[in-house]
């Protein structure tokens, strides 16, 4: 328990921090106020298009979204007090026609219902007014970022190598210094005033931060590793488990060292700029710190057999400084950004800044893209040196997207550069930023679906510790086991691409609350005429399906294991009876499966009217053996279990499938024939009316013979083999005599079986060739 010591004071540092930097919340307008609000917005808007600012856009959007918020609740509270209003009503029904007929206490009382009713009727269709003209304004807010995103890239200013750019901040130098100066004022005697109000604290976090990323360094980077090694078990978990560790522990000790610091250097009244520059700041070193983890777990210079991408060992040496290196570009080009907005900078210095973003974060993508046409030139020109893991370059399924995202970056770095020389700042920095943003995105999409990948094998799979229980407790094939390990795996992995798009997503101009809000919206469903599909109805389809296969899977097992054995059915009814029971519930399954999503049966019915079409042109062989399929297993004139001969197959029929029939033939090979064909075609049934096989010897002897010995002979051997019916008894017969003056004896007996008869006849022919060896009695 040691170790998780260092976690468990970093979650609860992180709650306390969220609660204590939770904004309380403002006490809701009313309906009316409501919709005055949004009419001033909109009149707003339409005032300000063209010219509008991205902050008080994210304000107004807001504050949108707390109206909208404000009327989703009254809807949700309201709608619950119409409904039980309408039933009372409904309870008391109409007023009489006639005065007098009715107590006056009941006509009292549908009054009030009926005032009470009104008044939330007409809340109710404020509310859901107020909610319908929040989303429109939505979406014009979500419009007016992207356009004001757009033109914010589009904007031409001076180039970083004009003399005019640094004249101009000459003449803005006393303006700048004066508001950075106001800034850092504040910022000082904010931390000397809290410094002098408790000393000993201020130094007692500091110690306690410094303490957190000792201790968090070295144990991430030492004991993690060992303990992952020591309590889980061999497999891809083992590999993968201790870079997310790494990388969560790390990230979670930076939270707590940001807290800690603010809570060394700053009161908790501090003013607004101060707490925003503190905001930026500790924000900035939490994701610096992320990159910079996740590069390290990802390249393990130090410990090759934990790197998870294939990656050469110089490959890794070689990539080793670009996350630290991205991790300080980012830094550079958001801070002094965001500070100057915070300050109101002046417009020459807001560009320089902006310049000094591109530029920086420009230079981290072209030394990438440097090192890593280094490493293909070096690993093209000479082979991997032994006991070292193939570069991924060298991975033929590998070099597509490497040559993809390479091209990519190149042809990024050149617009960036064309832009800082033609004076489009904003596009450059943008571009580089969105480069490196990528980047960290798709490492951690990386990172992150290896883990849940591994982890939910290893704890779901077939040999996992959870597989292993529902194995045991349900009795289900270890094979459905581990599919349902796959699945689950795919679903979390496809959440886990859905969150990337999104995050890749949030620097053009649009955030993530917006584009989680779409994604919900898209979860309400899409309305396709009268049909509405919606991951709900999608999910209860995907339920009713699965729930109803599995009822109607146990009553299939009870027939054929309990209550079928019990009939006089035999054995090829009983599973043509099964077969057709299968069939029909699977169709049944899954009518109830889109009677789920909204499809009745009569929609069921023109869906199958259009695909007729389809399967009338391209599935006519499928369909004919389908439904011949149908027809042998109602029909019945071959069944599992009888002896066939079908063209040059011949044997035992094994299944009736959909398609086709399984037979097996003597020689233990399964011959599958299409059903059309024992439909259509001339079948040799052996056991169709009897099951009882023939085996004939046909005994050729010289005309000198004494038939009668023979015939004894012959007969002795057929009654003493314990194959042989004795009812029909056995026969010998004088077929004829051949041209070559032999007289032709046959020899018939029936066995239980056609598939008996081969090895009885070799057996009789083994015993009767011995007995006229005995009697001396020559064939020739």
């Amino acid at each position: 328990m040691r170790y998780r010591l260092p976690i468990l004071p970093a979650l609860l540092t992180m709650l306390l921090l969220a609660a204590w930097t939770w904004p309380a919340t403002a006490q809701a307008p009313s309906l009316e106020r409501a919709r005055q609000q949004l009419e001033q917005i909109g009149a707003r808007l339409d005032e300000q298009k063209g010219k509008d600012d991205d902050r008080a856009l994210q304000e107004t959007r807001e504050a949108v979204l707390k109206i909208q918020g404000q009327a989703e609740q009254t809807i949700a509270e309201r709608s619950p007090e119409l409904q039980s209003l309408d039933a009372r009503l409904a309870e008391l029904g109409e007023s009489p026609a006639g005065q007098g007929q009715e107590a006056a206490e009941v006509t009292r009382e549908r009054r009030d219902l009926q005032r009470q009713r009104n008044q939330v009727d007409a809340e109710l269709r404020q509310a859901r007014l107020a909610s319908v003209e929040s989303a429109q304004l939505l979406d014009r807010i979500a419009a007016a970022r992207q356009d004001s995103f757009h033109q914010r890239l589009s904007v031409r200013t001076t180039p970083p190598w004009s003399p005019r750019l640094w004249r101009d901040l000459a003449d803005s130098q006393a303006r700048d210094e004066a508001r950075f100066g106001a800034l850092w004022r504040d910022a000082s005697q904010a931390v000397a005033t809290h410094w002098r109000a408790s000393p000993q604290r201020s130094l007692g976090y500091l110690a306690l931060a410094v303490l957190v990323a000792v201790a968090i360094g070295w144990f991430g980077a030492r004991r993690v590793p060992r303990l992952v090694g020591r309590y889980i078990p061999a497999g891809p978990l083992r590999r993968s488990a201790p870079a997310m560790a790494r990388l969560l522990l790390s990230t979670l000790a930076a939270l707590w060292i940001v807290g800690l610091l603010r809570a060394a250097l700053l009161p908790a009244d501090a003013p607004p700029a101060v707490a925003q520059l503190a905001d930026l700041a500790g924000g900035l070193l939490v994701f610096a710190t992320f990159v910079t983890t996740l590069g390290a777990v990802l390249l393990a210079v130090r410990s090759p057999s934990w790197r998870l991408p294939a990656i050469s060992d110089a490959g890794a040496r070689a990539l080793r400084p670009l996350p630290l290196a991205a991790a300080l570009a980012i830094v550079i080009a958001r801070f002094p950004q965001a500070l100057a907005e915070l300050v109101n900078a002046s417009l020459p210095l807001a560009v320089a800044f902006t310049a000094l973003a591109a530029l920086a974060s420009t230079s981290v993508v072209l030394l990438a893209l440097v090192r890593v046409h280094r490493l293909q030139s070096r690993s093209e020109r000479a082979p991997a040196p032994a006991g070292e893991s193939p570069p991924a370059t060298a991975k033929p399924h590998f070099r597509p997207w490497i040559n993809v995202a390479i091209s990519i970056g190149w042809v990024g770095v050149s617009i960036c550069l064309i832009g800082l020389l033609t004076g489009h700042v904003a596009l450059s920095g943008f571009i580089a930023l969105q480069i490196l943003w990528a980047g960290v995105v798709l490492a951690t999409l990386y990172l992150s679906m290896r883990f849940i990948d591994d982890l939910v094998c290893a704890l779901l799979g077939a040999k996992g510790v959870a597989g292993r229980r529902i194995n045991d407790r349900f009795g289900l094939d270890p094979r459905h086991v581990e599919r349902i390990a796959v699945v689950a795996s795919a679903l979390l992995r496809t959440l886990l691409v859905l969150l990337g798009l999104i995050a890749l997503a949030m620097p053009y101009g649009a955030s993530g609350e917006g584009l989680v809000e779409r994604a919900l919206g898209l979860a309400r469903g899409i309305t396709i005429g009268q049909l509405v599909l919606s991951p709900a109805n999608v999910v209860r389809a995907i339920g009713v399906f699965l729930l109803a296969t599995g009822v109607f899977h146990l009553v299939k097992r009870w027939l054929a294991r309990r209550y079928l054995p019990t009939t006089k059915m035999d054995e090829g009814m009983r599973a043509s009876v099964v077969t057709l029971f299968g069939y029909a519930t699977m169709v049944l399954a899954v009518a109830m499966a889109l009677a789920a999503i909204g499809v009745g049966l009569e929609r069921i019915a023109w869906i199958a009217s259009a695909l007729s079409v389809g399967i009338g042109f391209g599935l006519q062989a499928i369909v004919q053996n389908f439904i011949s399929g149908l027809i042998l297993l109602a029909e019945r004139p071959v069944k599992v279990g009888d002896w066939v001969v079908v063209g040059d197959a011949e044997g035992d029929i094994r299944r009736i499938n959909v398609r086709a029939t399984e037979i097996q033939t003597g020689d233990r090979t399964t011959v599958l024939v299409p059903n059309s064909e024992l439909i259509t075609k001339t079948v040799r049934n052996r056991t169709f009316s009897n099951a009882e096989g023939l085996v004939k010897i046909v005994l050729p002897m010289p005309l000198t013979t004494d038939s009668d010995l023979v015939r004894e002979l012959l007969l002795e051997a057929f009654r003493e083999h314990p194959g042989i019916l004795e009812a029909p008894a056995p026969s010998v017969l004088i077929d004829g005599i051949s041209d070559k003056g032999q007289v032709m004896f046959s020899a018939t007996g029936f066995v239980a079986t056609p598939r008996q008869a081969a090895a009885t006849r070799s057996a009789l022919l083994f015993e009767i060739l011995r007995k006229l060896r005995e009697l001396n009695i020559r064939m020739v």
